[in-house]
């Protein structure tokens, strides 16, 4: 079994696993995020990750369960087309909530399809963005990171889009290196990095706050995401919260 990340435990109804599954295997869950309120006060919910191919770093199917392990949504993320723009599949079952991106086509480009049916709503919500390379979507703000991680590691700023489902519209960021103080993880052998809104700022309620997340030095795994979930709270409403990883 690989090693725990330092500072974190699993719930006895998650650790019903088989550390020696095949890496083909995704009834096995690969890694557990555990989400909690930004002031750790409780826990909202934990993702269990499966991955088609763990030795990857990329997490294919996700389930969203309560502490009773319910399974209240679930994801499928496809990287065929796209690493950084991943198709996605998303649904809320708590009220039919759906987000799913497509690529029309079998090379990156020249759109990318967006379909989102809300939470408060049966319209179903169609746009069609451009393809631009860099471009990220849902998980694959992931292999970006490490896609650049030597400039990020030296301190130095990136920038690209970033799809934002909920306002059917793309906003333009950046990426940079900062103390690691910023990232509430108990690590020190970690980098930690700000996502921002960059050049003119358009209102944007989704992201008014940055995110914070937290990478490994060595093994340059996602160790803790801090900022908006993509998921509601059970009245519908927008939410943050801290998310720590762990690996199997």
């Amino acid at each position: 079994m690989k090693k725990l990340l330092p500072g974190l435990s699993l719930m006895s109804a998650l650790v019903a696993v088989c550390p020696a599954a095949a890496a083909t295997d995704e009834t096995q869950p690969w890694a557990i995020g555990t989400a909690w309120s930004t002031d750790k006060s409780e826990i909202l919910y934990r993702e269990v990750h499966f991955a088609g191919d763990p030795d990857h770093d990329l997490t294919t199917r996700v389930e969203y369960r309560r502490d009773n392990d319910e399974v209240f949504a679930e994801k499928d993320i496809d990287y065929s087309v796209s690493t950084t723009a991943p198709a996605i599949s998303q649904i809320d079952h708590r009220n039919q909530a759906r987000i799913v991106t497509r690529h029309p086509n079998p090379e990156p480009g020249p759109v990318v399809e967006l379909e989102v049916r809300p939470h408060d709503s049966d319209e179903i919500r169609t746009q069609a963005f451009d393809y631009e390379d860099g471009l990220i979507i849902d998980a694959g703000f992931d292999p970006f990171i490490r896609e650049h991680w030597d400039r990020l590691a030296e301190g130095r700023r990136v920038t690209t889009d970033f799809l934002v489902p909920a306002r059917m519209d793309t906003v333009h960021i950046s990426i940079s290196k900062t103390d690691n103080s910023e990232c509430n993880f108990p690590s020190q052998n970690m980098h930690c990095f700000v996502i921002k809104p960059a050049g003119l700022l358009r209102m944007v309620s989704w992201f008014v706050d940055p995110i914070r997340i937290a990478y490994d030095t060595e093994s340059r795994r996602l160790l803790m995401f801090e900022g908006v979930s993509n998921l509601r709270d059970d009245a519908g409403e927008p939410r943050n919260a801290l998310i720590h990883f762990e690996y199997f």
